[in-house]
Formats: structure tokens, sequence, C-alpha cells
């Protein structure tokens, strides 16, 4: 049996996850902010053995606290999967958000990684799970915040798979698409625009304007798009990638992210191909003083 410990264990692809490793024999410690409301939200979890800890990765002292339970719990497998996305223009987010979102999404799982390294390198063996975004590769308009934290915990996450893979430990970076959770309806936009839809008043009609509409009403989007993907099927996938061992770094889930992952790759062979001939002459040629 393998020791899971899951952040944001309550709701979304925390909730189904915690089922699925549960569901495959599994350990599970479930990381909440609120042990009743998520008791009240999980019978199951708890009914299947599943334990609850209250931890916030957002808080400052959450690395002596993820330490304690990793050491207690004896702890193989952490899942960071808490975060919130913040949507808003460049322009129309405060510095003050812009750093919640990074305390929240980039911060925080730095803290539990470095607290349960340690316990996985004494025994050679354990594994990290990033639970990030298609808008970890790709920004969209109006995603800049969220993207932003999602690029930079996902380069944490590559450089770390790299000096953890000789001691024992893997590292997975789950990029979902859209998915059928609440993520969409929890997402926050800039204060100051909060009576103007999200953003001021120059970048209406435009596609930030579309971004935050589309987030605030779904039911406007196209339905090939809204609430595609099931969040129990991936979870299976995710603890049969762990279970079975994987040779990626990185997993994407739904039709939607691979479009998405094909577009990215298009525009970099692009910016490539017409570059190419710039970055080739930019050398010192032989007979040139340094």
């Amino acid at each position: 049996m393998v020791s899971w410990l899951i952040t944001g264990a309550s709701s979304g692809f925390g909730q189904a996850i915690s089922i699925a490793a549960l569901q495959a024999g599994h350990k599970v410690v479930g990381a909440t902010r609120d042990i009743s409301k998520a008791e009240k939200a999980n019978p199951d979890f708890s009914n299947r053995g599943g334990i609850w800890v209250q931890l916030d990765p957002a808080q400052k002292d959450a690395y002596d606290q993820f330490a304690k339970v990793s050491r207690e719990h004896d702890i193989d497998v952490l899942v960071n999967n808490a975060a919130y996305g913040l949507l808003g223009g460049v322009e129309d987010t405060s510095e003050e958000e812009l750093r919640n979102q990074m305390e929240v999404n980039f911060y925080g799982p730095i803290r539990t990684v470095q607290a349960c390294l340690p316990v996985m390198r004494e025994k050679k063996f354990g594994h990290v799970v990033l639970i990030s975004s298609g808008a970890g590769f790709i920004a969209r308009p109006g995603r800049g915040p969220y993207s932003a934290s999602k690029f930079a915990i996902e380069a944490i996450h590559e450089s770390l798979a790299q000096e953890v893979e000789a001691l024992g430990i893997k590292v997975l970076i789950v990029e979902p698409g859209v998915f059928r959770t609440a993520f969409a309806t929890r997402c926050v936009t800039p204060a100051a625009h909060e009576s103007t839809g999200g953003f001021s008043e120059p970048y209406k009609g435009t596609a930030l304007d579309k971004m935050i509409s589309m987030f605030k009403n779904p039911s406007a989007a196209s339905p090939a798009l809204v609430l595609r993907g099931s969040p129990e099927k991936a979870s299976r996938e995710i603890v049969k990638a762990v279970d079975n061992g994987h040779d990626y770094l990185r997993m994407l889930l739904g039709p939607d992210c691979i479009a998405a992952m094909d577009q990215k790759l298009g525009s970099l062979h692009s910016d490539l191909e017409a570059t190419r001939a710039i970055a080739m002459s930019t050398d010192f040629n032989t007979n040139e003083e340094t």
C-alpha cells in the first residue's frame, strides 16, 4: 500500500484523485482548509478510510506542517492540486492580486515539495504529481496571471524531475483541459473592475472581454467545450500512471488540451523557422575580436 498526500482534496480533481487512489487500495491523506466542510462534502472519503488533515500550502508555516504530516504518514506520493484561477488583463490586475495568485499556485506547491522530499529521499522512492493546466504551456487573453503561475510552477517541476531522478523519485506534470469541475465558477477577476465585468472599459469587445465572459457564462460558450472531461476517468489514469510507472514528464488530458498543445508547438515551430537565420547570424566571426 502506497501513502498519498493530496492538497485541495475536498473538491474537483483533488477529490476525484483521492477517491481513485483509495479505490486502488492506497492510503490517502487529504489536505483541506476546513475539515468539517470537507467531511460533509465528501462522506465517501472517510468511509473508504481516507484521513483528513487541516493544511493550507499557501500559509507561510506550511513547510513545517507538511513536513510533520509527511513523516507521520510516511508519504510516498505528493499530489499538488490546490490552486485557483485569477482571470484578468495584464493592465487591469493589481500587483497584490498577482502576488496572491503566485502565493497559492507557485509558492504553495514549492513548500509542500520541499517538505515531502526528505522522506522520499531517505527511502529512495517517491512520486511528485503536479496538477497543472493547459494554461501551463499556452497563455490565452485574460489568463496571463493564472498562466504565469502555472508556467512558473511547471518550470520548477521540470527542473525537479531531473534533480531527483537519480534518487528514485519521479515527477509527473498533469495538464488537464476543460473538465467537469467547479474551477471556472470559482475563478476571480480584478477587484477594481468587478462592476464592469472584470475588465476596464478600453478592453470591451476585445479578446479579453470574450475570454472573461466565457468563463463567467460557460453556457454561452461552445457546447463542445463546456464541462467536457470526466475528472473520475482522468483521475484513474493519473493513479494508474503512478502505480505502473511512466516514461513521460507531462500527461495531457482532454482533446481540447491536445489541440492547444498542437497549436503551441505550431507557434513555436513557426517562430523557430522565422528567426533561425537571425539566430545563426549572431555569433562572432572567426576573424572578429571579442
